[in-house]
């Protein structure tokens, strides 16, 4: 037996080289790609809208601890996890107030790039 590291961009590679199946392959892509994301002066209340439906999607987000108890008016926010949970946090924010389907706007964008 043997174990090594594989980076991302080799993952779809070393998928198709262990023999998955390409249907496979597609559903588990999303799940390969990790990324870290900071937004800038987000208001306290989407910040903690995020973070709750982040770790709904099994992701994690990063806030100032004042946006708890809203000692703090704004936050950065740092949002850690897959594309398919960055895709699903996007989804979740649309029907959200105005601040928030611009930041699922955002995150749409980010995940093109990814």
């Amino acid at each position: 037996m043997k174990a090594r590291i594989i980076t991302e961009n080799k993952a779809e590679e070393e998928m198709e080289k262990s023999g998955v199946d390409k249907a496979g392959i597609k559903i588990m892509l999303s799940k390969s790609i990790f990324r870290i994301v900071k937004l800038h002066d987000i208001r306290n209340a989407i910040a903690n809208i995020l973070k709750q439906e982040m770790l709904s999607l099994g992701g994690e987000v990063a806030v100032n601890k004042g946006c708890v108890n809203c000692t703090v008016e704004k936050s950065d926010v740092i949002i850690m996890g897959t594309l398919k949970q960055f895709q699903g946090l996007a989804k979740k924010m649309h029907p959200q107030v105005s601040e928030s389907k611009e930041i699922a706007k955002q995150i749409e964008n980010i995940i093109k790039e990814f």
